[in-house]
């Protein structure tokens, strides 16, 4: 059995749970930028394969997979 995931409210959430520590306002936007287009990007990917398969771990298998071989 696979989750469904939104990717808009896990890209959210996991910006909310890591803020930046930059000292700069122009570094901080562009950390939550990249975090929160990387959350959003992965979470979509897991939803792409989670439709191919009944489980969340062969999801995660394939995700994985591509990320090692880019």
């Amino acid at each position: 059995m696979t989750l469904s995931i939104d990717p808009k409210e896990f890209a959210k959430l996991t910006l909310m749970a890591n803020p930046s520590k930059s000292e700069s306002v122009e570094d901080k936007a562009k950390d939550s930028l990249e975090l929160y287009l990387s959350a959003y990007k992965l979470a979509e990917k897991y939803e792409r394969y989670s439709n191919r398969t009944h489980e969340t771990s062969e999801a995660f298998k394939n995700i994985r997979n591509i990320e090692i071989n880019l």
